[in-house]
């Protein structure tokens, strides 16, 4: 009898070693609250700032929107659109625009290029006759590259009226070896632009004739704003047309010369080869670090007032049960 006690008494210990074990396993498998709490309190920051850099992207791509409340308020918008020219009732594709459209038809960019080879001991002199050429047809010479005294690669300007010319006129200096010319239509997208500035031409009528029936400084503010950026839209356009208009007018013709004796392609033997600048790529970096930052504070100007009041109501819906709790 005292032996099964005995035995009872040793497996009971056994049992409570093991069960100790088992809770030590568990308890050291097992993350602390500590480290739980950080990690639910580091997912949700990094889930508010994404919410808060998509809100602020939606602000700034629909910041124009505000112009509607303050139109809205006092006269109305519909009163000022009639009396601006050149705004939305006139499209871009309305029949006063069309012989406008037709005007500006038939903008071509032709440039070409043209291989030489001369007789032996020339080089000097043709090189001298292609610079005079483009100065006979009211050109210029826009670069100049010669390797040695036997070959070299010359770019000139030449009006279009007269591109055909001096194609014809440097090709009778020598031999010919290759030649291309290529043509591109930028006539679509000449009068898309044209389009674009009429309309915030009209815009900028508007929000002129908007800025003086303004009462508030914040609605003068967001209108100036407004103004400024559709100013600056209409100087990049402008810029774009005049680079258009100056491709269009002049064509660029690379000449490149060498003498018979010289080995073909050494004067393009380095065309093409760029050096990726690190400068330009670190300023891009910085550029998107700060952009993407700027987006996520005004995200936050917009989310933090709505947290603050959802943390207020949830601390008022807490008191409220608590009291309700202890009542009951």
């Amino acid at each position: 009898m005292e032996t099964n006690i005995r035995y009872l008494e040793l497996f009971e210990r056994d049992l409570m070693q093991v069960a100790v074990l088992e809770k030590a396993r568990t308890v050291a498998a097992a993350p602390s609250r500590r480290h739980v709490r950080w990690r639910s309190w580091l997912v949700a920051a990094a889930v508010f700032l994404v919410v808060a850099f998509a809100i602020g992207a939606l602000a700034q791509l629909g910041g124009r929107g505000n112009m509607a409340s303050i139109a809205g308020s006092g006269t109305g918008t519909s009163g000022l659109v009639p009396n601006v020219p050149g705004s939305a009732h006139r499209g871009a594709g309305s029949p006063a625009d069309h012989p406008r459209k037709a005007a500006d038809l038939s903008k071509i960019v032709r440039d070409g290029t043209i291989s030489l080879s001369v007789p032996d001991g020339s080089f000097g002199t043709k090189l001298a006759r292609v610079v005079a050429i483009a100065h006979a047809n009211g050109g210029f010479v826009l670069s100049s590259q010669t390797e040695g005294s036997t070959t070299g690669t010359l770019t000139i300007r030449v009006p279009a009226a007269h591109f055909d010319d001096a194609i014809g006129q440097v090709g009778s200096l020598g031999t010919v070896e290759s030649s291309s010319v290529t043509g591109k239509d930028v006539t679509n997208e000449f009068v898309d632009y044209k389009a674009h500035v009429e309309n915030l031409a009209g815009r900028r009528t508007v929000l002129r004739a908007l800025l003086a029936r303004t009462t508030t400084i914040g609605e003068s503010l967001t209108v100036v704003n407004q103004l400024e950026d559709v100013q600056l839209q209409i100087d990049q356009i402008h810029g774009q047309l005049r680079f258009l208009n100056n491709q269009v007018a002049e064509s660029t013709l690379t000449v490149d010369l060498r003498e018979q004796s010289a080995p073909a392609g050494e004067n393009r033997i380095n065309e093409g080869i760029q050096n990726p600048s690190l400068s330009q790529a670190l300023d891009r970096a910085v550029q998107g670090f700060f952009g993407i930052l700027a987006t996520i504070i005004v995200g936050l100007g917009y989310l933090l007032p709505l947290a603050v009041m959802a943390g207020l109501v949830a601390g008022v819906v807490t008191l409220v049960r608590r009291r309700g709790r202890a009542t009951s």
